[in-house]
């Protein structure tokens, strides 16, 4: 869930919103949004725009910042939203609607965000929030907001490292080694393109020339994402030097856009990466760190090796020998298996260099 402090500029990166037409990002004829407070519970009070029942134009720049994207821009004051300091501390929800042709119908959704204390400029955008966490029963008085917040920070960065990726919009540019393919991968998934300058290039190459595997869908390129260069349906540089398109080079090619493993449909966290967290965060407050005597320790978590009852002695042995342990990195933050298999299921591909210079 996606959070903003008081004082806090929004960007392209925290409340946004992305319209696809069979898969590919769209520009709409028209998009709006609307700011509510439901901090006392739904249905709330409109926020922004001031006058109820109005919705905020963002359908052209700086509101749109990139093809079919767009974020929660305040037009009249020529910058992002930004809540203002008496802001009710709390979830909050910002509701879109679009339009694709003049002549369509409105299409409408929302998304759920917190409004937190912070001073401006600060990022407090996590996977779950302090609620998530006192919805699974830890009290104020096991636990505070403050070490809530700070073992939500903890773990995400945990799980992020475990799975080599992250799962939120984050507006990054990237430069890489050409290496005379027609494709470049990439290790985390590709939300939308604004910048792709190619073979140390000053001009941006034309939307139209490549294509973005990225999307939830059969298959699931989030898994696999990368951008394939094409031109008039051949591919580009089709016959030159080899068919060499991303052209050998150091660090000649660059791409800015938004990056991270989200759900397609509304850009957010995925639920079982949520889920992981809480589970994390709730386990890692309840247990203490240095347990008391008094308290029973808790069972070595690995395979079975070796069993014995009445006397009698089982020993196990997998085909390859002793049985591996658990990956470094694991091992010790949790025994939960649950989380585990997570952690497994969104692990981002792995980054193999191409250099173009192999003594580099």
């Amino acid at each position: 869930m996606a959070n903003i402090a008081r004082g806090q500029e929004n960007t392209p990166d925290r409340l946004n919103w992305f319209i696809s037409v069979n898969c590919q990002t769209t520009d709409a004829y028209e998009v709006g949004f609307q700011i509510w407070d439901v901090t006392a519970g739904q249905p709330g009070s409109q926020v922004f725009p001031a006058t109820p029942g109005d919705w905020e134009d963002v359908t052209n720049a700086p509101g749109k910042f990139s093809v079919g994207s767009y974020y929660a821009y305040d037009n009249a004051n020529a910058q992002g939203w930004t809540p203002s300091i008496a802001e009710p501390l709390g979830p909050h929800l910002i509701k879109w609607r679009w339009k694709i042709t003049a002549a369509s119908p409105y299409q409408a959704s929302q998304q759920e965000f917190d409004v937190l204390v912070e001073s401006a400029g600060g990022s407090a955008d996590f996977y779950c929030t302090v609620q998530d966490i006192r919805d699974e029963g830890v009290t104020v008085a096991q636990a505070d907001d403050d070490k809530v917040l700070d073992y939500i920070e903890t773990f995400e960065q945990f799980i992020d490292r475990a799975c080599r990726q992250w799962f939120k919009p984050k507006t990054l540019t990237f430069s890489w080694d050409g290496d005379d393919t027609d494709t470049a991968f990439f290790g985390v998934p590709i939300i939308s393109i604004s910048s792709l300058k190619i073979n140390d290039s000053s001009s941006d190459l034309d939307t139209s020339d490549y294509r973005v595997y990225s999307e939830a869908g059969h298959p699931d390129d989030r898994f696999n994402p990368r951008i394939k260069l094409y031109y008039g349906g051949r591919d580009l540089f089709a016959g030159y030097r080899g068919r060499r398109q991303f052209l050998r080079g150091r660090q000649n090619q660059q791409v800015t856009g938004i990056f991270g493993f989200v759900e397609s449909c509304n850009q957010q966290t995925p639920k079982l990466i949520r889920r992981a967290l809480i589970k994390l965060v709730v386990d890692k407050l309840l247990t203490p760190i240095n347990p008391t005597q008094s308290m029973p320790t808790p069972p070595a978590m690995g395979p079975v090796v070796e069993e014995w009852t009445d006397g009698h002695k089982l020993k196990y042995a997998s085909s390859s020998g002793v049985a591996s342990s658990r990956r470094p990195g694991l091992s010790g933050i949790t025994s939960d298996q649950e989380v585990l298999d997570i952690l497994k299921l969104y692990r981002g591909p792995i980054g193999i260099a191409t250099p173009a210079d192999w003594r580099v």
